[in-house]
């Protein structure tokens, strides 16, 4: 049976940022954990589908993930810096794909390495920010179809899954604010 994922919580996120000597490596986890994505989604992200607001996910898992993503506040000079200094198109720029067409495979190596070294067993993955950023939404009593749709969800329901053409981006703004990785 395979162990039970377990979501990342600020003194987690704290813990790796600072454990992290990979420039590119650290830009991932702090992508993640403010934005809510998949690995792979981050690592595929062209700069054409980046404003200064804004993450298009236009290349995910399943058509839920189709979706616009606002820019946390917190991440908004990383994101910047990073569109500054691309030299291939891609929001982390540099990975390479491997054999089955993922950029995601060597970062997603150094992070397991990295979290091994600090004792985090097989239930933390890099998965579990996307669990942790659930959990924080939550916690904020952000409804279900809004974290829906800011995680790539489904949303259930003949009212929003049928009908809604979703949230105004406003709304999902609004939302990703009350992530905060910062405090403990």
């Amino acid at each position: 049976m395979a162990a039970q994922q377990k979501a990342f919580r600020s003194e987690d996120y704290q813990k790796l940022v600072a454990a992290s000597k990979h420039p590119t490596l650290t830009d991932l986890i702090v992508l993640a954990a403010y934005a809510g994505c998949r690995i792979e989604e981050l690592c595929i992200l062209k700069t054409e589908n980046v404003a200064h607001d804004r993450f298009e996910i236009v290349n995910a898992k399943s058509e839920a993930g189709w979706r616009t993503i606002p820019i946390h506040r917190e991440i908004k000079q990383t994101v910047a810096r990073l569109l500054n200094t691309t030299e291939d198109g891609y929001l982390l720029s540099g990975l390479t794909f491997n054999k089955y067409g993922n950029r995601s495979n060597a970062l997603g190596k150094r992070f397991g390495r990295l979290k091994d070294q600090l004792g985090y067993g097989v239930n933390y993955v890099f998965h579990s920010f996307r669990k942790g950023f659930a959990t924080q939404l939550e916690n904020a009593n952000i409804p279900v179809n809004v974290s829906a749709r800011l995680m790539g969800h489904e949303v259930s329901g003949e009212t929003f899954g049928r009908y809604s053409d979703g949230l105004a981006f406003q709304g999902l703004k609004e939302a990703i604010e009350h992530i905060d990785w910062r405090s403990t």
